[in-house]
């Protein structure tokens, strides 16, 4: 059976994009039960899609709707496949939060809910079987239409032991396209240790999604892929993309030590939790080659702390950041501003904090309702949030959109402030990165995104600098024309550390 896997456009990026990692999951699975798999990335490839048709000539077609910005061209994609005949089934987190809309406007045949390896493997046996849409009903994990066109749901499907799926199959596509500068390499990749968090953040989509199960995969598998893609494409750095990293605390030191005993070795970073790491952890993550680590600290506000479900000791922060700064860890740390109903006084001790802190970067990011969370419902429940009533509203609602939404009780161009001011000073301050490091890192992010574009395209190369022209000069207009909003929150440039 060929089946064609399916990573829509997602707009114009100027750096490479994560790899799809979750079709590359279900790809080596059912390859490895006999399919024949086509993975096609539409952010990266030039291919058509027509061309892509016509050499594979899918028997069934899956489409990975990750995020609101796949939406569109994966209704595009999806539409000339069916005029074609062929079955179309979508994934992805977006796909679980509205299955009954996607199916409703024709834009798919069967929808998977959650993790897609099991569901997807049989819901094409049941296509191959040419099953009715009644029986149907026996796959856990999917929504389709009966007789009636009516969207049903089955009973969830329970999550799968992560080392029952295999290691990535890293044929399927060209890691090189992928590839992206961090701190101390050129190759970096996205790979993942484990699934899920036990966290219960009021703004986030995991308790919805991942049920605040965190699943780890075996560290063999994670080693083997690093290994591959090293000894075959020259990878010298990871960023492992866990929601949670390294909480189990026996997995994080034997992952380490077979980080650490590579040849050749690897730098690599994460995000983690504050609080979760002590010194000896954070030493022994820096001798296997961490160098760079993501705090979400989200507010400095104990109010707050409490609101957001966050769960972290606000007094033990400096200790954190401290640590890592001795040990040699870059640290990066980033806050929300603009949750419901919070006040110019918790936002004010968000960025007090954050400038006492002063890690090595620091950015302030907008909220923006996720759907499915806990804040967003909330939103919906007080009248103050219409979620979108078609796809191609859903598409439409991105975080560029939610930044005008006022939800808080502080005005917009306060927000607008905050956040240009954190972008402006990270870039900006002597302390990132340190010495020739800062114009080496600066110089592979320029030379990736001029390879990434080039591959895109020449027109690209005026998008690039118009979208690059209008994000530098807002920042900067932002960060510097309201002297009165950055006195009320007490952002000044100068530096506090020695």
């Amino acid at each position: 059976m060929n089946v064609l896997l399916v990573h829509p456009n997602c707009g114009f990026q100027p750096l490479p994009q994560s790899v799809p990692l979750g079709l590359m999951s279900i790809a080596t699975y059912l390859k490895q039960r006999g399919c024949h798999v086509r993975v096609y990335d539409r952010n990266v490839e030039k291919l058509s899609l027509d061309k892509v048709v016509r050499a594979f000539r899918p028997d069934v077609v899956g489409v990975a709707v990750i995020s609101m910005t796949h939406i569109h061209d994966g209704v595009a994609v999806s539409r000339r496949l069916r005029d074609d005949g062929i079955p179309v089934i979508w994934g992805g987190h977006m796909v679980s939060l509205i299955p009954d809309m996607i199916l409703r406007e024709g834009s798919a045949d069967y929808a998977v809910l959650g993790e897609g390896e099991v569901t997807f493997y049989e819901l094409i046996q049941a296509i191959q079987a040419k099953w009715e849409p009644a029986q149907c009903r026996q796959i856990k994990g999917i929504v389709y239409l009966d007789e009636s066109g009516q969207a049903r749901r089955t009973p969830e499907r329970e999550f799968a032991d992560l080392a029952d799926f295999p290691v990535i199959d890293w044929s399927f596509i060209n890691p090189q396209k992928y590839f992206a500068p961090r701190l101390g390499c050129k190759k970096t990749m996205y790979l993942y240790c484990s699934k899920g968090c036990p966290g219960r953040c009021a703004f986030c989509f995991n308790e919805g999604y991942h049920h605040r199960i965190c699943r780890r995969r075996p560290n063999e598998y994670v080693i083997r892929e690093i290994k591959e893609l090293s000894t075959k494409y020259g990878l010298d750095g990871v960023t492992f993309a866990d929601e949670m990293f390294g909480l189990n605390k026996k997995e994080l030191y034997d992952l380490c030590g077979r980080l650490r005993d590579l040849e050749p070795g690897i730098v690599w970073g994460c995000e983690t939790k504050l609080g979760h790491m002590n010194r000896e952890d954070l030493q022994m993550m820096y001798d296997s080659g961490c160098r760079w680590i993501y705090f979400g600290v989200e507010s400095g506000s104990p109010e707050m702390q409490e609101r957001i479900h966050k769960g972290i000791n606000l007094a033990t922060i400096d200790r954190d950041i401290q640590n890592c700064r001795e040990i040699g860890i870059s640290s990066h740390c980033g806050i929300i501003v603009g949750f419901p109903d919070e006040t110019e006084a918790q936002i004010r001790d968000s960025v007090r904090l954050m400038l006492r802190l002063n890690a090595n970067l620091t950015q302030a990011t907008i909220y923006y309702p996720i759907p499915g969370t806990e804040f967003c419902n909330y939103l919906v429940d007080s009248g103050r949030l219409t979620l979108p009533q078609t796809l191609w509203e859903w598409g439409c609602f991105s975080p560029q959109a939610g930044m005008f939404a006022n939800f808080p009780s502080v005005p917009t161009r306060d927000l607008r402030v905050i956040q240009s001011f954190f972008y402006w000073r990270s870039f900006s301050q002597k302390n990132f990165p340190k010495g020739a490091a800062r114009y080496e890192f600066a110089l592979n992010t320029i030379v990736a995104s001029l390879r990434h574009i080039i591959r895109q395209g020449f027109l690209n190369m005026f998008r690039y600098i118009f979208s690059s022209a209008k994000v530098f000069s807002t920042v900067a207009w932002y960060a510097h024309a309201y002297p009165d909003i950055r006195k009320k929150y007490g952002l000044y440039a100068k530096e506090t550390r020695k």
